[in-house]
């Protein structure tokens, strides 16, 4: 008993001989409206900002400032629009509701066309988009496991279903290659318009995120219980394993800080973690700032200046500090 005390007593004092907490948060720099967002996403090397909200309205703004870029109208809005992309340059956007998708022109701020796209089975509905770096060419995931691969130049349109369950990623790692992940815990890597796989890899639990860096040499998979691994291009065994104390964590988005080996991570509340991705170590969790008890971070962006902005579906803007992390 007499140890016990004392071994109680040495922790005590060299918690408290810890270093105070690290602030990061920075605080809201804006509060872009009133409604909730369904999706965010940061573009032309962060100079943009996309939202969608729960009523269908897109709209795309200018990341610094905060005004309003490109707008769609109301009565050119698709009915029950749920998803929407921008292209890496800023310059297409593309909004889809079940079974329809719109390729709206930014700059020209004009209607470039809209296409039905269908699964394997009948009642399939849209379930996620991307458009390679050249802005031609289209993939649509559907709710059946199927993916459509369309060019938008020539109209066509390859489809096969290498899924069982919704496809819920897909990341384009150049114009011709892309990574697909589903519910179904599979992640295949495919080169556009061949249903072969050129590598797959089977979880045990549905995928729940998926990101890549901006060189297109690190990507981050995580499934629903506890595997999360940041991938890397050098091989396929070639993968460092996310490290915490608890059973299992659910990630909601990830993001690869530019300039610094770091791993941005939010769950699905509103909370950020921050990771070393040589390591796999946590770094520490920090709290954004919310209104809603279920809002959870959309969309990450960080700049030369080691600073981070998030986006909530609160619809608002944060900005973090991440010299304080001495990993930049």
């Amino acid at each position: 008993m007499h140890y016990f005390t004392i071994f109680c007593i040495f922790i005590i004092i060299t918690l408290s001989g810890c270093d105070k907490e690290v602030v990061l948060q920075q605080g809201v720099i804006s509060d872009l409206n009133e409604r909730q967002l369904l999706n965010a996403q940061f573009a032309k090397q962060g100079g943009l900002l996309m939202t969608l909200d729960f009523d269908g309205q897109v709209v795309v703004l200018n990341a610094n400032d905060f005004s309003i870029e490109f707008q769609i109208a109301k009565k050119e809005q698709l009915e029950n629009t749920r998803l929407a992309r921008l292209s890496s340059d800023g310059t297409i956007l593309i909004v889809a509701n079940e079974n329809e998708v719109a390729i709206w022109s930014v700059v020209g701020k004009a209607l470039i066309g809209k296409t039905n796209f269908a699964g394997l089975q009948t009642l399939a509905t849209i379930s996620s988009i991307a458009i390679s770096n050249d802005n031609d060419k289209l993939i649509v995931g559907m709710s059946d496991g199927a993916i459509n691969m369309a060019t938008i130049s020539t109209r066509l349109n390859n489809r096969f279903k290498p899924h069982t369950r919704p496809v819920t990623h897909i990341v384009f790692t150049d114009n011709d290659h892309y990574w697909s992940a589903s519910q179904d815990g599979l992640l295949a890597h495919r080169v556009f318009a061949s249903p072969e796989p050129l590598t797959e890899q089977e979880f045990s639990h549905r995928i729940t995120t998926l990101a890549m860096d901006e060189q297109k040499e690190r990507l981050f998979v995580s499934d629903a219980l506890k595997t999360q691994l940041i991938k890397s291009k050098k091989g396929e065994n070639a993968h460092v394993q996310l490290k915490y104390m608890a059973r299992f964590m659910v990630f909601r988005q990830a993001y690869f800080i530019n300039y610094a080996s770091i791993l941005a991570t939010s769950s699905s509340k509103n909370h950020l973690t921050f990771w070393d991705t040589v390591t796999g170590e946590e770094l520490g969790t920090w709290t954004s700032e919310v209104q809603t008890p279920s809002a959870t971070i959309l969309a990450m962006y960080s700049n030369d200046r080691g600073e981070l902005l998030t986006v909530n579906s609160d619809a608002m803007v944060e900005k973090w500090d991440l010299t304080q992390l001495n990993k930049l």
